[in-house]
């Protein structure tokens, strides 16, 4: 042992040869159960669909309605003809069972609207409806968007889509003109504001950028309505996603991060403005909720989702088999008392089917339409996004190990042929003298 220790010392190749074999293994061992185990996670949009509790069969949340931030039709309260919970400033319109108007076709305008009361959830989800349209629009420019904002208190008129400038809290910009040099638009720019940093119009906000997206669908859609959806969890999680063709449950996620963290005083807002471009942006609905594990404690992470979807599905494992215990007990008795009644249980037995068979096709088509945006969007139906980039970096360093292989393989060679040559030539030399 010790002679092989003192043999691999004195030698440098065989010391490269031994950590290259250390990397391979590390490769196969690692990196390989790793994207295999990434690829059985959930994407964005399927955790906000869960947050969401619409997949209600694989986890279940206790759901609470904050009715102080949600906007629905008819808009105004009957009493005082105000838009309920809602302070609206600016040049809005509302059209009681239609939308309310931030802004319309006319230029310099600027509207905003704040929640009377702060969003008192520490995890919450909402989902947004809208429309931004201009079809008379010359050479297809309009502008200049919708802001969604959760800042630590509501705002004045001000010039920044129509709040006022150095914001603290969150803030959702749905651009819809390129002032700056940089990007495509329409674009979802977010931003995190601490109440000191300037907000740069000139430039759409890119050095305060935090995330965002492309979004040119938003404009003028097909459906007549944009839908965006907004999780936060309680340890920062903050994930955004937008349906744009009005098909049920067909989201797109914009931006997914994990270290947001939002004012302790909440309060929701909507504002909109004009200048020499001009746009209608209509706010059709909002509904938002809070979060609650089953002990009514608020979700904190995603990692207790993750127990949750454990849990449930043992759960709804075991209902399984005591439901099945059951039907077979029932179909005994069936039989025992001959056919009373047999009639009407063939025939709620046949509607139970269809209607377990609509929502087995309901959820074939939902993951179907996912598995084809991975498809399109990854390559491959069972890779999210970070294992498209962690795939995309075992390729680079598993063609680095290919190299390094080469390399060594090729000063192996170069140093047998010079141990050759000097064989050869201790031979000539052996038989001069």
């Amino acid at each position: 042992m010790a002679i092989t220790i003192h043999t691999v010392k004195r030698s440098r190749p065989l010391q490269l040869l031994l950590a290259l074999v250390g990397l391979i293994t590390l490769y196969a061992l690692f990196f390989t159960e790793w994207v295999f185990s990434s690829s059985a996670t959930y994407t964005p949009e399927e955790i906000n669909t869960l947050l969401q509790n619409k997949e209600s069969h694989i986890v279940s949340l206790n759901k609470k309605e904050l009715i102080e931030q949600t906007i629905t039709k008819p808009y105004l309260d009957e009493s005082r003809f105000h838009v309920r919970n809602w302070d609206l400033h600016g040049n809005t319109l509302v059209r009681n069972n239609e939308f309310i108007r931030l802004t319309a076709n006319s230029p310099h305008q600027a509207s905003n609207m704040f929640s009377k009361w702060p969003i008192h959830a520490d995890s919450f989800e909402m989902e947004l409806t809208f429309h931004i349209h201009n079809d008379q629009a010359k050479h297809g420019l309009v502008g200049d968007g919708l802001a969604i904002w959760i800042l630590d208190k509501p705002s004045d008129i001000g010039d920044v889509f129509g709040i006022q400038n150095k914001f603290k809290g969150l803030g959702i910009m749905l651009d819809t003109f390129k002032n700056g040099k940089r990007g495509q638009f329409p674009y979802v720019n977010i931003m995190l504001g601490d109440g000191k940093t300037y907000y740069n119009k000139a430039t759409d906000g890119y050095e305060t950028r935090l995330a965002g997206c492309i979004a040119k669908q938003l404009l003028n859609p097909d459906a007549k309505e944009t839908k965006m959806r907004l999780v936060y969890i309680k340890n920062g999680y903050l994930s955004i996603d937008f349906n744009y063709y009005g098909r049920h449950e067909e989201w797109q996620n914009c931006v997914s991060l994990t270290d947001v963290q939002l004012p302790e005083t909440k309060y929701l807002g909507l504002s909109a403005e004009t200048g020499q471009l001009v746009e209608n942006v209509d706010i059709i609905e909002n509904r938002i909720y809070a979060l609650y594990k089953p002990d009514n404690t608020f979700v904190e992470s995603i990692g207790e989702l993750q127990e949750l979807i454990h849990d449930q599905n043992e759960y709804e494992s075991e209902v399984s088999s005591v439901a099945e215990a059951i039907r077979e007990e029932e179909e005994a008795k069936v039989r025992k008392t001959g056919g009373r009644h047999r009639q009407f249980r063939k025939k709620l037995s046949g509607k139970r089917r269809k209607s377990l068979k609509r929502l087995e096709k309901a959820e074939k088509r939902i993951k179907e339409r996912e598995r084809q945006m991975r498809l399109e969007k990854y390559g491959s139906e069972d890779v999210g996004f970070l294992g498209y980039w962690f795939g995309k970096f075992l390729v680079v360093l598993k063609y680095m190990i290919y190299i390094l292989i080469l390399v060594v393989l090729v000063w192996f060679a170069l140093i047998i042929i010079r141990i050759q040559n000097q064989k050869r030539k201790q031979k000539t030399t052996g038989l001069l003298d």
